[in-house]
């Protein structure tokens, strides 16, 4: 423990020298009167001699479509361009990852008026657990990661790897490698203390590699969101978009609109406060023995890592864990393989199980309704109890578990190399994780459970308009359709 302390306290330290001040220096607000004298949204002073010199204009249905500049030192824009006009072929591309934004977040904020140079933001529907290495990996088209976290049993060793200095190295993080920019791993833990100064940090930092980089895109990852995101809920996400919008603004007006942006996050945020759940006490008097090996029947790998509304767990006797894990205070579902279904639990002797057959699910009610879909599913079309996968999650995007069929098969086959033998979804003020980070952070607000605002996040670009609604999975074809060639392009 002493170690851990020195450590955050020598990255405190240097946090208050990291990204104060850097290349992001367009104004975050509009000069009013020159923005009503010239017509448009938002003007700006980007020579900073105090008189606007580039301006926003709206179309009719209120997106950025234009830019001007004010050359002559009058106040009045002289050169206009049209970013529409601009082919996506001629120009950068700066990608934007940032890690945890609910759709809902996006959504009102673009409503409001805000990021209006993108075209609307798409819904995508993120793996289960919402957890940032697997859904990276659909995003980008990465190869499986070896578990949901950085920590996880390996099943070919025979025990629990990874950790702490996994994380902080990148092991196994293969998507990292398809990432221009993405802050020093060191740093994540300070982004959860200092959560705003880390987050300008990754903004300047991001605005160099941009700047000094030659290659036509640039994909960067914002880690500091998340802390935003936990420490202070959606208000904290609120101001990454603003700190997003300012820094969409500073790069369209210093590259004269010759950048496409794109915008996107990971997975969501459950937006409501949590307290730890711990389930050692629980799982002893159960007459389990947490271990780091599987070698009795009643030995469970329980991982503990991050700070999360789900956790894994690695067993010999799924079933019989599942159910006791069930009538913990906080688990609102247990799943499990059995053969080649899914078993599902919710409380009070709820029980389903979800079949596959091709691009097919079924969903069987043994007792009570776990998921939440008799009703729903009574109303869609059906062979042989089979429902499309593609009408499910059209019909299910707003449901309280989007897509749960399919999210839930994938989970347990084929997701990650190493998947959990039980999974559990938390109520969305409870979390399970780290001791140590539990101590350290006051939770807002975080992610991990099979709810709606956990799963559902999304994207957007100035590029173009993207499908209302994908799958994580499907936001490289998708992409790759809007620029004309595959994404990401790696160059």
């Amino acid at each position: 423990m002493f170690w851990k302390l020195c450590v955050v306290a020598v990255l405190t330290a240097l946090s208050f020298f990291a990204g104060c001040r850097g290349p992001v220096g367009l104004a975050p607000t509009s000069l009013t009167p020159g923005a009503d004298e010239a017509g448009a949204v938002a003007a700006f002073d980007s020579s900073r001699d105090g008189a606007a010199d580039f301006f926003t204009f709206a179309d009719a249905e209120g997106r950025i479509r234009h830019i001007g500049y004010d050359t002559t030192a009058d106040g009045v824009p002289n050169v206009k361009v049209d970013l529409d006009a601009i082919p996506i072929s001629g120009s950068r591309h700066l990608v934007i990852i940032l890690d945890g934004v609910s759709y809902d977040v996006i959504r009102d904020f673009y409503e409001s008026g805000g990021l209006r140079m993108f075209h609307p933001p798409s819904r995508v529907v993120v793996p289960y657990p919402t957890m940032t290495d697997i859904c990276m990996s659909d995003l980008l088209g990465a190869e499986p990661a070896e578990g949901f976290e950085a920590r996880y049993y390996d099943r070919s060793a025979g025990k629990v790897v990874g950790g702490a200095w996994d994380y902080l190295t990148g092991g196994g993080k293969t998507y990292n490698r398809m990432l221009q920019y993405r802050m020093r791993v060191l740093w994540d833990p300070i982004g959860y203390v200092y959560p705003r100064r880390m987050f300008r940090k990754e903004m300047n930092d991001l605005k160099e590699v941009f700047d000094a980089r030659e290659s036509r895109e640039v994909i960067s990852y914002f880690a500091t969101s998340a802390g935003m995101g936990t420490r202070l809920g959606a208000d904290g996400h609120r101001e990454c978009l603003e700190a997003v919008e300012r820094l969409v603004n500073q790069i369209l007006c210093e590259t004269r609109g010759m950048t496409k942006v794109t915008l996107l996050a990971d997975h969501g945020h459950s937006y409501t406060p949590a307290t730890q759940i711990s389930l050692d006490d629980f799982l002893t008097d159960r007459g389990w023995r947490i271990t780091d090996r599987l070698r009795e029947p009643r030995d469970v790998a329980y991982i503990r890592f991050g700070l999360e509304t789900y956790a894994g767990f690695y067993t010999q006797r799924s079933e019989k864990l599942a159910s006791d894990l069930i009538e913990a205070d906080g688990v609102t579902l247990a799943s499990f393989p059995e053969d080649d279904h899914v078993v599902v639990l919710a409380p009070d002797g709820q029980r389903a199980m979800v079949h596959r057959s091709d691009k097919r699910y079924r969903y069987e009610p043994v007792s009570g309704d776990p998921l939440k879909l008799n009703e729903l599913l009574e109303q869609m079309e059906t062979d042989d109890g089979f429902h499309d996968v593609d009408l499910l999650l059209k019909e299910t995007v707003d449901h309280y578990y989007p897509a749960a069929l399919e999210r839930l098969w994938r989970a347990h086959f084929g997701l990650v190399q190493n998947p959990p033998d039980v999974i559990i979804s938390l109520a969305a003020d409870k979390f399970s994780g780290s001791d140590f980070m539990a101590a350290a952070v006051d939770i807002a607000s975080t992610h991990g459970s099979l709810r709606r605002l956990n799963s559902v996040t999304f994207i957007m670009s100035t590029a173009g308009t993207l499908p209302e609604l994908m799958r994580a999975s499907e936001v490289p074809e998708h992409m790759s359709e809007l620029m004309g060639e595959p994404w990401p392009t790696g160059k």
